[in-house]
């Protein structure tokens, strides 16, 4: 008899909730998730996907259903005394197969999402209110509102898990009493709306009319725009009003008549520049809004949850099918902690340097200024600078000086590379959420099995070796890689092995059978002892 009903209650239907709930069922993790709202959102919040979240829509095999609909940012244009200023993004020392933001709505988003975990057994479970819940050591005992007023029913639901992906409002964060650390800043006014413009619909433009700032962003329909206003003055419920005030400050910031119709969506709000100082709190969990809130100048939001919950739900499926003890659930805080920490400090340069009024003097070349606030903007937002070179899960040793190194992402390659022959059977083969041992074996007769286990004697379950080698291989679970292009890229030669992670960063990497033996080692103090295969 079991002490629970479910493996892991997921509060959130946004597309934090929708990521962590459908990672986990492909995990083999029994899921609920659940929703106060009524039905999925149908007005847009977040607009802009980074680098690093196409990566993981690409190893999740759910790109090819999210590109369609959006449209590539390939600049930053800044309009000053009404003539452009274009920067195109500078992805230099960040490789990327997506050097540019992708503007998608988030209702698209939350839309694929929905139907990556159906096809994996997930349903949202609408106006389903998490009330309240408790934990002890074995399990969190949760009470679910169903309905309102007096056609209410009430259900105890227990599970082995909670976790909250349930906004800025959270109340699993403060039912746990974590402390949202920061500060309030500036107000503003966002509107979406079409504007009669000429510009350019690959970019972000920044605007200076008198008395303050302007952003605008392109959407992928036709003519349409996300407008921000950093004053923050106007009426967010007058959007016909709103439509005047945008029309006027952007015919002067552009030196032309502008006209913006009547806004589709308004919304003012004074931002808040806050992070908790832990993400878990015994068997409950917090990630996205629900774990840090900020500007969304540059669109962090949505791409900052949506790699916490990548981040985590291989690791709790690994707790809980007993791969793994619960101490690997302390790397989630000790890994995505320092992110939210940092996102304030990059956000809030953003921000305030989106406030600055356009005829402020600059030292220097202005050019040059904006070249290197461009640089900054890109490595910040884009998110492949992260990596994880202090986690208990990175091991460091003697890497190659090119490649990828322990802690950072496997994928740091451009488009060509990854559309080679190897590279595109290695990225079908990651897209499994288990950990995968990549060989490099020195001879053609050599499985990756026979390179690794005449050393180590035997793996751990939860492994997946695959054979990289420039010959076809036999196996069901090796990559051809006739041109060399991963092993090049990834500075590989014979004999060497690399660890990859579920989420796609390398825990670590050398040289023989007796380094990986060493380094698994390692890593087994995280993991509980389990019967290997050979």
């Amino acid at each position: 008899m079991t002490d629970h009903d479910v493996d892991v209650l997921v509060a959130g239907a946004g597309p934090v909730g929708l990521m962590a709930a459908s990672r986990l069922a492909r995990s083999g993790v029994s899921v609920r998730l659940v929703d106060a709202a009524t039905g999925p959102a149908t007005t847009s919040r977040a607009l802009g996907s980074h680098a690093r979240s196409l990566e993981i829509y690409d190893q999740l095999g759910i790109l090819g259903e999210v590109a369609p609909h959006g449209t590539r940012v390939n600049a930053f244009i800044r309009h000053q005394g009404g003539r452009p200023n274009r920067l195109d993004f500078d992805f230099a020392g960040l490789p990327t197969r997506f050097p540019y933001m992708f503007n998608v709505d988030q209702v698209i988003i939350e839309r694929v999402l929905r139907a990556h975990a159906a096809s994996a057994g997930v349903a949202v479970e609408w106006n389903t209110k998490l009330e309240s819940f408790q934990q002890d050591g074995a399990a969190v005992t949760a009470v679910l509102r169903f309905g309102a007023g007096a056609e209410a029913a009430v259900e105890t639901v227990r599970a082995r898990y909670l976790w909250g992906c349930d906004g800025g409002h959270s109340a699993v964060r403060k039912t746990l009493q974590l402390p949202l650390e920061g500060e309030s800043a500036h107000t503003w006014l966002i509107a979406d709306a079409i504007v009669h413009t000429d510009m350019d619909i690959d970019g972000v433009h920044w605007l200076f009319p008198q008395g303050g700032a302007l952003m605008l962003f392109p959407f992928p329909e036709p003519g349409k725009w996300r407008l921000l206003d950093t004053t923050g003055e106007g009426d967010a419920e007058q959007p016909e009003q709103i439509a005047r005030q945008f029309s006027a400050k952007l015919s002067q910031a552009l030196g032309r008549a502008t006209v913006v119709d009547t806004p589709t969506w308004t919304s003012k709000f004074t931002i808040q520049q806050r992070a908790v100082p832990a993400m878990h709190v015994g068997r409950c969990f917090v990630s996205g809004d629900a774990a840090h809130v900020h500007s969304p100048a540059s669109g962090q939001g949505l791409n900052t949850g949506i790699q916490d919950a990548y981040n985590l739900a291989w690791k709790l499926a690994m707790v809980l099918h007993g791969h793994a003890d619960a101490t690997l659930l302390d790397t989630y805080d000790a890994e995505r902690v320092p992110i939210g920490q940092a996102l304030l400090a990059s956000t809030g340069e953003v921000m305030n340097t989106a406030m600055v009024d356009g005829t402020t003097e600059h030292t220097g070349d202005p050019r040059e200024t904006d070249r290197g606030f461009m640089r900054r903007l890109i490595r910040n937002m884009s998110g492949l600078a992260i990596a994880y070179p202090d986690s208990p899960l990175t091991v460091p040793g003697n890497e190659p000086g090119e490649g990828p190194r322990p802690g950072e992402r496997l994928t740091q390659l451009s488009a060509a590379d990854a559309q080679s022959p190897g590279w595109t059977a290695l990225r079908a083969e990651l897209r499994t959420p288990d950990w995968h041992l990549l060989v490099f074996p020195g001879s053609k007769d050599t499985t990756g099995k026979d390179h690794v286990t005449t050393a180590t004697g035997s793996l751990p379950a939860w492994m997946d070796i695959v054979t990289v080698s420039q010959e076809r291989p036999d196996d069901d679970h090796g990559v051809w890689d006739p041109d060399g292009r991963v092993r090049d890229t990834l500075a590989a030669n014979d004999g060497d092995w690399i660890l990859v992670r579920p989420d796609g960063y390398l825990s670590a990497r050398g040289t023989g059978g007796l380094s990986l033996h060493a380094a698994l080692n390692r890593l087994t103090s995280l993991h509980t002892s389990k019967p290997a295969r050979a």
